[in-house]
């Protein structure tokens, strides 16, 4: 049997909830719209991590592709990759940027963007390569 007191505590669960949720859609909205402004037609930003070799010494880079909601990439000049890399870093400063990461402007959303293949095909058994 259900208490008097459980009912103010459901309403403010509710109005949290809902708080948080346009908190949320106004990050989402935000971000679209910088990245719209840094390229029109932006809807996903692909971020992976590399390691390059310059003069024998290793550097770490990111390479990203800038995606409409076909998934065609995105015709803009360096900047503008460059510009939508930091704005996607700033604003998830708690991601693992040593993994490759998508973005999905619609959602807000930025997950981890791993290549998978079904286990049989056999593709995750190579020998590991040792210098």
């Amino acid at each position: 049997m259900q208490t008097q007191g459980t009912r103010p505590l459901r309403a403010a669960e509710a109005f949290r909830g809902a708080r948080a949720y346009r908190r949320q859609m106004a990050f989402r909205d935000d971000l679209a719209t910088q990245l719209h402004a840094i390229a029109p037609g932006i809807a996903r930003v692909h971020l992976t991590p590399v390691m390059t070799d310059v003069d024998g010494t290793p550097r770490r880079q990111t390479l990203v592709n800038l995606l409409d909601c076909v998934g065609y990439s995105v015709v803009a000049p360096i900047g503008a990759h460059r510009a939508a890399r930091l704005l996607i870093r700033d604003a998830f400063p708690g991601a693992d940027w040593s993994v490759p990461q998508i973005f999905n402007a619609a959602y807000g959303v930025l997950s981890v963007n791993l290549p998978d293949a079904p286990a049989e095909a056999g593709l995750d058994t190579a020998p590991a390569v040792t210098a």
